[in-house]
């Protein structure tokens, strides 16, 4: 290639031009770049250097783990100088991980590390550390004063001013001793029938009080984020919920078989991270695969995922995949960091996802371009639906008789058996009673004109389904000799599909008709050869378990489930805490019969709760829809009296409706204790603050894993000093052990945490790997050793890579379902009423420009839900509350006559707020090295000091709608959501707590999201009422906290200021079958991070209006948008430049020859 021939001059001349000149003139006399042409042939003086590499000198290094919830878990190389950790890196050893047979990784698993693990010391040593046990003032007044209470239990109200009240240093031992006080008297004064007297006082629904069964410890909540983080550190916490049954015993004087512990919140399902349609299709918790897997595919479909930003540790895979041939396509709701390296980019409308998939299946239906054989095998397609009842048909209505005996990898326990432990729970395991609740079902054999039963067991290379009837209708003669007309599923799907052909898709969706064609091609003409990769983007709608059932048809219908090089993966959080299947030997260890002997195993049993904490979210509501309750028997919540968790701000901090759930719900909880190591905002509105190590100064090893990778990775004991009076978080919980066993006189509590006092809770991590089917035989002294030096271990995973649903379809074994198949039918009541027993595209609840929630269906007699008369509510009634019970069927063209409700009101704008891991998901948002490089208003000097931080929450917002809006690039906007319910449900009557609340924000002008969306970044640290203090009293005006140094990134509000809970009814049922949470055991109902709410934290429409200039101090434009340099104000210069007008003529000319 020729020089351009740009000269000095030249580059000079054109940064002057671009508003670069005053830099490039200081650095040229700052660096004597006018005297030298070549540094690298001439340099006057390179003494710099000297002081560049003494900043890298260092006395020592030690490893730990880095493990925030974002499934990368990378042990990393802390440098230290001085006692100090100067710097961190990668240790460049996954490759040497074994497994027991002594397999290799791949080195390309190296390097890991990102800048959250590279920012780490400005944590580690950061002015928000929580550097001692911390009580709030009014707490300690109440618990010194005797737990004082008004007649109906109520603490008094003016020793409960969270947020604003002073703060008062205690030791570990003293904030223990506080803790355990409050948890009994909490239990024993909501313990019996005087309990809850109290809580129906208080105004809780019947069915809310009556869930606590008179036990106070059930008003107790316990919770471990993200548990696989921590198997003995964060899923202590229930094993602290389970202990509670010795309280329970205690105050209600049961015995131990009567006794109930304390309740623990889910986790995977409330971070909205479970893929609820996964269970619903699959029977398992999630489906998903290593992100290596992704170089032996064709076709790799990311959607709603941004790869690069949120995994990036393993965004190579990607790259490297793309390298080597596999086509690349990404579906968003903006063009994101992994559209530019795509083939292909398809911006689609926020919330559609259901809408596309089932138009890409449609292609693949009406042009027949399904894998006919893998439907016949491994789906419900074939089975036959009965047209009078809407129910599967029953081979026992067809042919009488029992339900035939299983065999393929399944076995039925019989009543009154108890199955073996997890880890050791070869086969699928069906409990009698479910499986005679099934039975068997029909399909049609067209080439005989005959009806066939359908076994569980006949799945894949087992199947007889050969010649099915897959479309029309038969007549089926029953048993009885009456008749019942019935459809294969296979034909239902169909024709509902039918609605979304290619041109309804690009109207609803926005993705082009001609890409959705080619899309659904490509993927048919190579089946078994796409892998999904499904982010948190469509996974934060209401309807998500839409999305996932839609997606499986998809895949299912062209062969692209349970392949290494074909299948569907949801990513997130790290939960499948099933790796470790053997952890109920620390959790659910006996209170009552506890092994001392470490040497042995633990009895197990479990005496804890669960319970999704969106109830707590929802105000301790049920969801109920006129005369009708929509929330299954098994969800049903008891008060929240006490909450305690450790590894999360998600829970308070970042809860979804936020400011709803700090003034409206906090009120009625006594006690909030967090354990954490940077003071976050859960921390702002707890009453109780156990300082913990971070990870750079733990003291007991704990074992971690991946969802992504094949890695056991443990967290080491470090050599590193504590920097300040902390401990960690297992030892927190054995000193409230110790101070419930001196309160109670029950040494038990004591004795639950022997191992933690004798500093040898490698017993407990020794059990739960013995116990578990993917580390039996690993030693937990080598793991640590190997930890130490940078090396994690290999999971016993049955493949490498991972992939879930390999062994269902290469070895033929049933899926955890009712058919041992992939189930896109749920003839389940509640699915029914709701109108999805079908795969069916919902409207988002909130984020529409249309009626919320609205089934999108033509006329199909199979879609019969019971709409808003049946429920005894007005047609008309769009609140809030009565939208999430809502079914109303309306057609594509009649839902696009219809408007959001709010949309004359000026609530247009659909507010997206994606999960951005590497910025402002998880812990370094409020890392200044990490904040200031956080989009463009990044300022470590703080020139304009409206600012709250050296960087602030902004939100995106097309130029075109700015300047429809009045609002310049930079502007400061307020944004509005539904004022019924946000930002808090009363805030017309209350301006002190709405002063904190609103959200006040930066505009950013991004061409990148269509118009009508905005986007603001998820879990940016939000106001409270002492950043909105520190602000006005401080003399820098930073939104600091003075009390507590508590940092906000916002002058008032946040994200949560325009999102609220959501509960959906199929969320909610009490009937789907699916696996347990550990082993192979299948049941039905509620299930922790299963089969529960998920909140949809994305659902919001707002309003947007100007609030003040962006220029410095709101004195007119911001800087750089008056300089041009921005979307929507580009001086003409600088659209020369874009247009490419500004390069030399020589590059031109090279360019042109080099074409």
């Amino acid at each position: 290639m020729k020089s351009s021939g740009l000269s000095r001059r030249q580059f000079l001349e054109t940064a002057s031009a671009l508003g670069f000149g005053a830099f490039v003139q200081s650095a040229t006399r700052a660096w004597g770049l006018d005297a030298i042409e070549n540094p690298l042939a001439r340099y006057p003086s390179r003494d710099w250097e000297n002081a560049y590499r003494d900043l890298w000198q260092t006395d020592s290094n030690f490893t730990f783990l880095c493990a925030p919830n974002d499934t990368h878990n990378c042990i990393l190389n802390a440098y230290v100088r001085s006692g100090v950790v100067t710097r961190i890196g990668p240790t460049m050893r996954y490759g040497e991980a074994t497994d027991l047979d002594g397999n290799r990784a791949s080195h390309r698993w190296d390097p890991r590390v990102c800048q959250k693990g590279l920012a780490l010391t400005r944590r580690f040593y950061g002015d928000r550390r929580v550097r001692h046990p911390m009580v709030r003032q009014g707490f300690k007044q109440w618990v010194d004063a005797g737990f004082p209470r008004g007649e109906d239990g109520r603490p008094p109200q003016e020793m409960f001013q969270r947020a604003r009240d002073e703060w008062v240093r205690v030791t570990h031992e003293e904030a223990a001793a506080i803790v355990a006080a409050a948890l009994v008297n909490i239990a024993e004064t909501y313990n019996g029938d005087a309990g809850q007297k109290l809580l129906h006082a208080q105004g809780y629904q019947d069915e809310v009080v009556a869930a606590t069964q008179g036990a106070g410890t059930q008003v107790l909540k316990f919770r471990g984020g993200m548990p696989l983080l921590g198997l003995t550190r964060v899923f202590g916490m229930y094993r602290l919920a389970n202990s509670m049954a010795l309280l329970d015993a205690k105050l209600r004087g049961v015995e131990p078989d009567k006794a109930l512990g304390g309740r623990g919140f889910d986790n995977y399902s409330w971070h909205t991270d479970l893929p609820p349609g996964h269970p619903m299709v699959t029977g398992q918790q999630t489906v998903e695969f290593d992100l290596s897997s992704v170089e032996l595919c064709r076709t790799l479909v990311i959607w709603g995922m941004n790869w690069v930003t949120t995994k990036m540790p393993d965004a190579h895979w990607m790259t490297e995949a793309r390298l080597k041939g596999t086509r690349i396509v990404n579906i968003a709701c903006e063009y994101s960091s992994t559209s530019s390296k795509a083939d292909d980019a398809i911006v689609v409308r926020p919330g559609t996802t259901p809408a596309l998939a089932l138009g890409l299946a449609n292609v693949v239906l009406q042009e027949k371009l399904y894998d006919a054989d893998y439907v016949r095998q491994w789906t419900d397609l074939p089975v036959l639906v009965r047209m009078d009842t809407l129910k599967n048909l029953s081979a026992r209505d067809v042919f009488g008789g029992d339900p035939a005996p299983l065999s393929n990898q399944t076995r039925v326990l019989p009543a009154g058996e108890k199955a073996p432990p997890p880890g050791k729970q070869s086969d699928q395991i069906v409990p009698a009673a479910l499986r005679d609740e099934w039975g068997d079902y029909v399909w049609w054999d067209a080439a005989a004109a005959a009806p066939r039963r359908l076994v569980r067991d006949a799945v894949g290379a087992r199947s007889d389904v050969k010649d099915a009837l897959l479309e029309g209708s038969v007549e089926v003669v029953l048993q009885d000799g009456s008749k019942v007309r019935c459809r294969p599923v296979f034909d239902l799907v169909k024709e509902y599909a039918a609605h979304f052909d290619p041109k309804t898709v690009e109207e609803m969706t926005w993705a082009p008709a001609r890409a959705v064609e080619r899309l659904a091609r490509d993927i048919a003409a190579h089946p078994g050869t796409t892998l999904f990769a499904i982010g948190m983007g469509p996974n934060q709608f209401f309807n998500n378990d839409n999305k996932d059932r839609d997606i499986f048809l998809l895949a299912a219908l062209t062969g692209n489930v349970g392949r290494m090089a074909g299948n569907v993966g949801s990513f997130a959080g790290n939960y499948r805490v099933a790796l470790f299947n053997g952890v109920p030997q620390y959790i659910n260890e006996n209170p009552f019969d506890l092994e001392l002997d470490p040497s042995k195993p633990a009895r197990v049993k479990q005496y804890w709760k669960a319970e999704s904490a969106h109830y707590y979210n929802h105000e301790h509501h049920i969801l109920k829809v006129g005369n009708r309750t929509l929330t299954g028997k098994g969800h049903i919540p008891t008060p929240s009296k006490s909450m305690w968790f450790a590894n999360a701000n998600s829970i308070l901090g970042n809860v979804k409706w936020h400011y709803n759930t700090v003034v409206n719900v906090l009120p009625t909880i006594e006690m909030i204790c967090v354990n954490e190591w940077w003071w976050s905002t859960s921390c702002e509105w707890a009453d109780v603050v156990f300082a913990v190590d971070s990870w750079a100064e733990l003291k007991y090893p704990d074992i971690c894993a991946s969802v992504t990778n094949p890695f056991i990775t443990v967290f080491p004991e470090t050599p590193m000093a504590r920097v300040f009076d902390t401990r960690g978080d297992i030892e927190v919980l054995g000193l409230v052990g110790h101070a419930l066993a001196e309160r109670t006189g029950d040494r038990r509590f004591d004795d639950c945490w022997k191992f933690v006092r004798e500093k040898r809770v490698e017993t407990y991590l020794q059990r739960i790997l013995d116990a578990s089917s993917c580390a039996a035989g690993y030693d937990i002294d080598d793991l640590h050793e190997k930890a130490k030096k940078g090396i994690p271990a290999l999971l016993l995973a049955r493949t490498y890579p991972k992939a879930v649903g390999w062994e269902q379809v290469e070895e033929s074994r049933p899926w955890y379902t009712k058919t041992g198949r992939l189930e896109f039918y749920r003839d389940e009541d509640e699915f029914i009423e709701a109108g999805e027993n079908l795969p069916v595209h919902r409207e988002p609840i909130d984020s529409t420009f249309y009626q919320p929630n609205v089934i999108v269906a033509p006329q199909h007699e199979a879609l019969r839900p019971k709409g808003p008369a049946d429920y005894g509510v007005s047609p008309d009634a769009l609140d809030c509350e009565t939208r999430q019970g809502r079914n109303v069927v309306l057609s594509w063209a009649e839902t696009r006559a219809t408007r959001h409700p709010l949309a004359d009101e000026g609530y247009r704008f659909v507010f997206h707020t994606p999960k951005y891991r590497h910025g402002a998901h998880t812990m370094p948002i409020d890392t200044d090295f990490v904040a200031m490089l956080f989009g463009p208003f990044g300022d470590m000097y703080r020139h304009d000091t409206r600012a709250p931080f050296v960087a602030e929450g902004y939100v995106d917002v097309n130029p075109e709608d700015a300047r429809a809006l009045g609002v310049a690039d930079g502007d400061y906007v307020w944004i509005d959501s539904d004022p019924a319910d946000r930002p808090f449900r009363g805030w017309q009557q209350n301006a002190k707590d709405y002063e904190f609340s609103r959200l006040l924000c930066r505009a950013r002008c991004y061409p990148g999201t269509p118009r009508g969306v905005t986007r603001m970044w998820f879990n940016m640290y939000g106001a409270t009422p002492g950043s909105v203090e520190g602000a006005k009293s401080r003399a820098d005006g930073l939104a600091k906290n003075p009390r507590t140094n508590y940092q906000a990134m916002f002058r008032s509000g946040s994200h949560q200021s325009a999102t609220r809970g959501w509960l959906k009814p199929t969320w909610m049922t009490d009937s789907l079958v699916r696996k347990e949470l550990f082993g192979q055991q299948i049941g039905k109902g509620f299930l922790p991070d299963v089969h529960c709410p998920t909140g949809a934290p994305r659902e919001a429409i707002v309003k947007i209006t100007k609030a003040e200039a962006g220029g410095i101090g709101g004195e007119g434009l911001w800087r750089p948008a008056k300089l041009g340099l921005r979307p929507g104000s580009e001086s003409d210069v600088m659209k020369r430049y874009l247009a490419g007008e500004l390069a030399p003529q020589g590059a031109a000319d090279a360019e042109k020859e080099n074409a």
